[in-house]
């Protein structure tokens, strides 16, 4: 009998030191909201347009407002322009003898004679001469860099949006959803960060860190960063 009610007491014993390991091991999500503040080191070390553009507008006066705006169009014209990065497509018979016929006689007659092969650069320079092509259309990133500018840049107080800033401390990705007067969706990477720019109101943020759940609800009336990471209890 002894032996029975031994057995029992070691069990009920080692099931309780589990529960608490259980317990110590439990993680919740650790949140820090601050408003965003670039410095010079963030500008000189960085390759984003918003974090230059941000620190030109809180820095006005800056003694190096001259050089940063020039490494602000630089990133600008490599993210944006389809002349830093021409795409190179062949030309169709039908499209050599659509210049033949607009009177490019010269130009078309040594391309149509050096079909077979043509240099890169020919061909790029008479996909410039025919009407029917078209510029590439910029890319979602590109939009979206272009309307966090657009945003950085007006000063009317009177602004509609304001812009969320993540940056995820944890070993996991994140997809923060967004719910509001609008919903939104933003994609963080692991020890990564990510922004979206939204229309101000009162929002509620929901994702998981790692095996963690977060909610907050968060009145959104001016740009903010919140970090994320994972912390125990």
């Amino acid at each position: 009998m002894r032996k029975i009610f031994l057995l029992l007491f070691l069990c009920i014993f080692t099931l309780g030191l589990s529960q608490k390991k259980k317990k110590a091991k439990a993680k919740a999500v650790a949140e820090k909201e601050t408003m965003i503040i670039y410095t010079e080191c963030d500008a000189e070390s960085t390759h984003e347009a918003r974090i230059i553009a941000g620190f030109l507008k809180q820095n006005p006066g800056h003694p190096k407002t001259d050089y940063f705006k020039r490494k602000l169009i630089q990133i600008i014209m490599a993210d944006n322009s389809p002349e830093a990065k021409p795409t190179i497509t062949p030309l169709s018979k039908d499209k050599i003898a659509k210049i033949t016929n607009n009177n490019e006689a010269g130009s078309a007659k040594t391309l149509a004679s050096n079909t077979g092969n043509a240099s890169a650069t020919r061909t790029v320079n008479y996909a410039g001469i025919d009407n029917s092509s078209k510029k590439s259309e910029p890319s979602e990133k590109n939009k979206k860099t272009a309307a966090m500018l657009t945003h950085l840049f007006n000063n009317d107080p009177m602004d509609k949006e304001a812009y969320i800033n993540i940056k995820n401390r944890s070993k996991c990705n994140l997809i923060v959803k967004i719910s509001g007067k609008k919903y939104y969706n933003l994609d963080v990477p692991a020890s990564g960060q990510n922004y979206i720019l939204i229309e101000k109101g009162d929002y509620v943020l929901t994702t998981m860190v790692c095996d963690a759940k977060y909610s907050s609800v968060k009145k959104i009336n001016k740009d903010i960063e919140i970090e994320l990471n994972l912390r125990e209890e």
